[in-house]
């Protein structure tokens, strides 16, 4: 599907555009309900929840512990099409750019989804959210410009291991500052 000439030019761009309304939205969706969920705990108690995850997560993606993760094991279907060249693509962007209506690759984007909504503000989940649809955007991007239809994914099965530690690392060492610049009281 990658290969169809509907991801050539302005459908393109529709579909990443798709992608981070449709992470924007689940953020948005997050931080409502985690706002519930955090309001009992001191900030101690929520960065906890989010160590907790992330810990659990990391062992998952290591290969250490073994578990499933809540997904929605189905594509998006092709009959979102049916609403043109332009539409189409947006919403297969945004349903996919939610998270929640197709595979996730890793299990960091529930660490985020636990960090948001513990721990974060309105407009910093919205950039979280964002940050989600930009990085679907370019794994898309990169793998429909690699070549031959199934070496994007040869080279991600061939270097997974450090790819995988490469993308934790790319992970923890953001949020491990923003955990200390919130404990610190520092802005």
């Amino acid at each position: 599907m990658l290969s169809s000439p509907v991801w050539r030019g302005t459908p393109t761009l529709a579909f990443c555009a798709g992608l981070v309304c449709g992470g924007a939205l689940t953020a948005t969706v997050l931080v409502v309900a985690g706002s519930l969920l955090r309001a009992p705990l001191p900030d101690a108690g929520r960065w906890a929840v989010v160590a907790a995850a992330l810990v659990a997560v990391l062992l998952r993606e290591s290969g250490v512990w073994s578990f499933r993760l809540p997904e929605n094991r189905r594509l998006v279907p092709d009959t979102v099409f049916r609403l043109g060249r332009h539409l189409g693509p947006l919403q297969f962007g945004i349903e996919m750019g939610t998270g929640v209506r197709t595979y996730l690759p890793s299990g960091l984007p529930y660490v985020a989804a636990v960090a948001v909504a513990f721990t974060a503000p309105v407009p910093a989940a919205l950039c979280a959210g964002a940050g989600f649809g930009i990085g679907r955007a370019l794994m898309t991007t990169a793998n429909l410009r690699y070549g031959a239809d199934s070496a994007w994914d040869g080279e991600w099965r061939a270097h997974g291991r450090e790819l995988r530690f490469l993308t934790g690392a790319a992970f923890v060492v953001p949020l491990a500052a923003l955990a200390v610049t919130a404990s610190s009281g520092t802005p």
